[in-house]
């Protein structure tokens, strides 16, 4: 099981490195919500066939607090953080997004540490920093000549929450996933995030803007294949790695996400490899791998 756990968390940052640059483009057309409505509704309809297939129920009886754990982890890691993600990525683009990724291993190991008592130490601690150090060294590189200190600040803010959100929407309900089938759990995490993502695009002032995504255009052309790879493949991929293996050990290998999408932004949107960038992602890569050897 620990092979399949490896296998599925290391798939998981390939699917979404491949996603983001998708995603990055969509991004030009899309705003944040109507993306993520669009990638949560596509999910949506791949997953329950899937379900079907698989001879798992829907609806299931399970106590209600099951239900309840992951509806919350569903809006709090999708119809919020997911959100926040693609107006980060508008404004930070690939690149720089995959330094303030880099959060999301010690957000892991500080909340496993909380509330799954695993512990962390003076390493964990400094391999934090150090990832924290890498998105300040980032800033200061004068790399973020292309956007305005506004952007770029604004952007920061929408990339930690959605990091800090994603890791407690997993974190919640890692007990509960030992024993739940992955198609399930994602089935009513996704629920309940488009569940939300419809209530926010009905009350919203542009809710015809935000719904027309979901009408058939040329843009379908990037953002289908975006959303089928980044939320169907990635999510499936994403859960079953911390299904089969440790939380730490999922996360490590998530984080590789951070090398594929600076790669994969430089060849596929022609971002910049300068220099300070470089020094950034090995340090914010150093610190997240440093955080993960503490547990």
């Amino acid at each position: 099981m620990q092979v399949i756990g490896i296998l599925c968390s290391t798939g998981a940052a390939l699917f979404w490195a491949a996603a983001v640059i998708m995603f990055k483009k969509s991004g030009d057309t899309f705003s944040p919500m109507a993306l993520n409505l669009f990638k949560g509704v596509v999910t949506l309809v791949l997953l329950v066939p899937t379900l079907w297939f698989a001879g798992e129920p829907l609806f299931p009886v399970r106590p209600s607090t099951d239900w309840l754990l992951f509806c919350i982890s569903g809006i709090l890691g999708i119809t919020l953080a997911d959100t926040f993600f693609f107006m980060a990525l508008k404004r930070l683009g690939a690149s720089r997004w995959a330094v303030v990724d880099c959060l999301y291993l010690p957000c892991i190991i500080l909340m496993s540490t909380l509330f799954l008592n695993e512990a962390i130490g003076l390493k964990g601690i400094i391999g934090a920093l150090l990832v924290i150090a890498a998105i300040g060294a980032d800033a200061c590189s004068g790399s973020s000549s292309v956007m305005s200190r506004d952007d770029f600040w604004t952007g920061l803010v929408f990339g930690i929450l959605a990091v800090v959100m994603i890791a407690g929407s997993v974190v919640m309900v890692k007990p509960l996933l030992e024993e739940t089938s992955v198609l399930w759990a994602s089935f009513v995490r996704l629920l309940a995030g488009v569940a939300g993502l419809i209530v926010v695009a009905v009350i919203h002032p542009e809710r015809r803007v935000i719904l027309g995504a979901l009408l058939p255009s040329s843009a379908w052309k990037i953002v289908l294949p975006a959303s089928i790879v980044g939320n169907y493949l990635a999510m499936l991929a994403w859960l079953a790695g911390f299904k089969y293996t440790l939380v730490s050990v999922a996360a490590i290998l998530n984080q590789l996400s951070t090398i594929f999408t600076f790669v994969l932004a430089a060849v596929f949107l022609k971002e910049p490899v300068t220099l300070p960038r470089m020094i950034a992602i090995v340090m914010a890569v150093s610190g997240a791998l440093l955080a993960a050897t503490a547990v």
